[in-house]
């Protein structure tokens, strides 16, 4: 029992001592006197930025990993969708994909559409 005594005496003096040496005696340099010394206050800010920082990039990095793997999501459901597509073919099934698209002749400024028909025109009249 007094052994514990002894050890919290001891500590409370040696707390005491550096309290009164970084307070009166200027031990530290402590410019707003709020008690904490500037090295620490210096070097918690610096966290703190350090910290914000890291925060942005981590964010930054998270939205970024989010599109991509929204884009593997859908890429994996056209693979999944040809997929089918590959089983009917070996099964010798004619193909269900987008009807290839006709190529009519370009259409340039001078032509006149003959598709409407009813009018007076002058490619529309016999001879």
């Amino acid at each position: 029992m007094n052994t514990i005594l002894i050890i919290v005496l001891v500590l409370a003096l040696l707390g005491g001592a550096v309290y009164v040496g970084t307070k009166f005696f200027g031990l530290t340099k402590d410019e707003d006197n709020d008690g904490i010394p500037d090295v620490v206050e210096d070097k918690v800010a610096a966290a703190k930025s350090a910290v914000k920082k890291t925060t942005k990039e981590v964010k930054r990095r998270a939205k970024r990993v989010k599109e991509e793997a929204g884009d593997v999501v859908d890429a994996v459901k056209d693979a999944a969708n040809q997929a089918g597509d590959i089983v009917d073919a070996v099964k010798g099934n004619p193909r269900k994909g987008r009807r290839p698209s006709r190529k009519g002749a370009p259409k340039s400024k001078g032509t006149v559409n003959r598709s409407q028909g009813g009018g007076s025109d002058y490619y529309t009249k016999k001879r």
